[in-house]
């Protein structure tokens, strides 16, 4: 229970004041027995003694036994940001995660092209969520616990987002996720313009990937962003099966023997 919440006597909101009290103490997310605490009521009667608070936007739903605070400035999006909320949200499922494709890259700066979703790699399966009018994707990945990430600080918490080298190589293994491998060679090439130690992340993380994703990484920023590539090109080094620079397209077009690569199509990035 939020410590905060524990310091309280129990019963001592009305419903209607929940909210408020929520966002005047710096709570985000209350899960249905802190709600039952703060209320001094069955936990059972919670979703009924809600609904109000629900009717008119104060608290939304993000998962069975979770609710939102929501502040009168998210009201117009029925709830706060994702990002606002989703550390919370996985320590409720008790699940690893961080922020990746293309949430990770707008929040490191490639935000060419604004996502459209809130995309999020976790250690455990979970559907697909609205919450507002927020759409919240999860893709269950085994590399989540070893993945590097970083904290972003945020009002009232925190949140975790995998590093921009990460993030080259989760759109690079994952194109469907991500627009297509033009718009993955896009964020690739803002992503090494903007931080010039990527290759290091990249390097830690490359072992968690499949080769064909690495080398589709190591073909893009070759040709794409004009990186030094000369450790990741060595790493890459050995007999494999051809990695396609476009999964799913034919098998058929020139071998990059550099990298092992069919190029399969000519790549447009918008650049």
């Amino acid at each position: 229970m939020n410590t905060m919440i524990q310091k309280q006597n129990p019963g001592i909101l009305h419903p209607s004041e929940l909210q408020d009290w929520l966002t005047a103490h710096g709570i985000s997310t209350v899960t249905t027995k802190e709600c039952a605490y703060l209320l001094g009521i069955p936990e059972k009667e919670v979703p009924q003694r809600l609904v109000r608070l629900r009717a008119k936007g104060h608290m939304v739903s993000a998962a069975r036994g979770l609710w939102i605070a929501v502040p009168a400035e998210y009201r117009e999006m029925g709830a706060p940001e994702p990002i606002r909320y989703i550390h919370n949200l996985m320590g409720f499922y008790e699940c690893d995660y961080c922020i990746g494709w293309l949430s990770a890259a707008s929040l490191h700066g490639a935000s060419h092209h604004a996502p459209q979703v809130f995309q999020v790699a976790v250690s455990k399966t979970l559907r697909k969520r609205t919450v507002g009018r927020s759409e919240l994707q999860f893709f269950f990945r085994s590399y989540v616990p070893q993945i590097t990430k970083s904290k972003i600080s945020i009002s009232n918490g925190s949140a975790l987002v995998c590093s921009p080298g990460a993030t080259m190589l989760m759109v690079a293994a994952d194109p469907l996720n991500c627009g297509g491998i033009d718009n993955v060679a896009t964020i690739i090439y803002e992503l090494a313009d903007n931080h010039s130690d990527f290759m290091r992340n990249v390097m830690t993380d490359a072992r968690l990937f499949p080769k064909a994703a690495v080398r589709r990484l190591g073909w893009i920023l070759e040709h794409v962003a004009e990186a030094d590539v000369s450790e990741l090109l060595n790493y890459c080094s050995g007999s494999s099966e051809p990695a396609l620079l476009s999964p799913g397209g034919a098998r058929s077009g020139s071998i990059d023997k550099k990298w092992n690569v069919i190029e399969n199509r000519r790549i447009e990035a918008d650049i």
